[in-house]
């Protein structure tokens, strides 16, 4: 053994090396076999020198009499430093974690697999390759030797050729295999299909919009965004005694959701949210979504005020931290600014909507999952957005489909006033509010 792997490093040294690496076993070897016996004649007889190892096993009958056949054969069986064969070898051929291997060492790959021959990993069959493992994976099996002997010879005898396919696979595997990238989408992934899963049963889930919460309504106001202590514990009294349970969105993406649930939203996080709604949730045990800008710097209501509204105080660091630490208190995001996404160019609303999230997470120390759209203002490129730099749900308000679940970038809410009475509070919780707001053309 101890020669045979002299000899192979020898090889590696002086020779072109075409390394196949795989299981000598099944619709694997198979390949394997057919590559040694259709196509490495053909390159042998351009190339001479060139030799074909193969690192794998078991190492069988029918594999040493290869390698006593053909002296440019070498069967080198299970090795425990890969490592070292890829970046010896000149083209390393294979699928799968192979390929993977192999890209990540900026290695040439002629992609095969147990099923279809993709061929060098070039930008033009970057999207096979991706779609097949790299030819393990495909509804037909098809195979041109010819081809792949062609092939192996142009990247033998072209540096260029090789040094490219060993460009387009490092960088492949960069954008599309980086364990960084794939893990928050795979998480993603998962999310919604759980979430899909959570959502079935219901069509109207009720999503209540607040902003304020006060000890007495204000002498002036002119948005009307407040609701009292005193009103919102009734209103809360209220869902208990129906037997609603309020979660957040981040329970829709962890656990099995109650038979009841309803998800209270408060946006631009305001202190008076600490020193009146915080009680009431401890009171009752009952969660809430609160949404916050990401640029901590404001400490007012200052996108409000110009139009005539009185400044009042945002949350306080120690105060939001209080909160999200009781785990009665979801925090989302509201953009950086409080901007109105609809009169932004694309890259502005990224930085809105992006650097929310990533401030927030860096403050919280745990993912931010849902985004309110500032204003309610949201529309296909928004939503877009929001979803690729990772939310999971985007918030609106009159918009949306009526169904919870059928644009999770689009979620409908239904606003409440100072003036919401018991019965409109039962009607805005009923399940069929949306629908029957629709039907009226609202």
């Amino acid at each position: 053994m101890i020669l045979s792997i002299l000899f192979i490093s020898e090889c590696f040294v002086a020779d072109p090396i075409i390394l196949i690496v795989g299981r000598l076993s099944g619709p694997k070897n198979g390949v394997i076999l057919s590559i040694l016996r259709n196509v490495a004649p053909k390159v042998v007889q351009k190339i001479p020198r060139a030799r074909f190892v193969v690192v794998g096993g078991p190492v069988a009958d029918e594999h040493s009499e290869l390698e006593k056949k053909f002296p440019y054969i070498t069967f080198a069986g299970h090795q425990k430093n890969l490592k070292f064969f890829y970046q010896k070898a000149s083209v390393v051929v294979g699928a799968g974690r192979v390929a993977l291997e192999a890209m990540a060492l900026q290695k040439p790959v002629l992609a095969v697999g147990e099923r279809l021959y993709v061929g060098p990993l070039l930008p033009d069959k970057s999207e096979l390759a991706k779609a097949t493992n790299f030819g393990d994976c495909s509804g037909k099996e098809d195979f041109e030797w010819t081809q792949m002997a062609e092939d192996l010879l142009g990247l033998l005898q072209n540096k260029n050729l090789r040094e490219k396919t060993a460009k387009t696979g490092y960088g492949l595997l960069r954008s599309d295999y980086d364990m960084e990238k794939i893990y928050p989408r795979m998480e993603k992934l998962y999310q919604r299909v759980y979430a899909d899963k959570n959502l079935a049963p219901f069509h109207e889930l009720p999503v209540l919009m607040y902003h304020r919460v006060v000890e007495k309504d204000p002498l002036f106001t002119k948005f009307n965004l407040q609701v009292t202590q005193k009103n919102l514990e009734k209103q809360l009294l209220f869902l208990k005694v129906r037997g609603f349970q309020s979660i957040t969105f981040e329970d829709i993406l962890t656990r099995r959701l109650p038979t009841k649930p309803i998800v209270l939203t408060f946006d631009d996080g305001y202190e008076d949210n600490y020193r009146y709604l915080f009680p009431l949730l401890k009171k009752f045990q009952m969660k809430a979504v609160v949404y916050l800008l990401g640029n901590r710097r404001h400490r007012t209501n200052f996108w409000d005020t110009p139009k005539g509204e009185p400044e009042v105080p945002l949350l306080r660091p120690p105060q939001i931290l209080e909160m999200a630490k009781s785990g009665l208190v979801e925090f989302g995001a509201h953009s950086l600014n409080h901007a109105k996404l609809t009169e932004l160019r694309a890259p502005e609303i990224e930085r809105e909507v992006a650097g929310s999230k990533a401030a927030l997470e860096a403050f919280l120390k745990k993912p931010v999952v849902s985004f309110a759209y500032p204003y309610g203002a949201v529309n296909e490129e928004i939503k877009q957005i929001t979803e690729r730099v990772g939310y999971t749900f985007g918030v609106a308000v009159n918009s949306g489909p009526t169904r919870f679940g059928g644009d999770l970038m689009e979620i409908r809410r239904v606003h409440m006033f100072p003036d919401t009475s018991i019965f409109d509070y039962f009607k805005k919780t009923s399940g069929f509010y949306l629908r029957y707001r629709k039907l009226l053309g609202k």
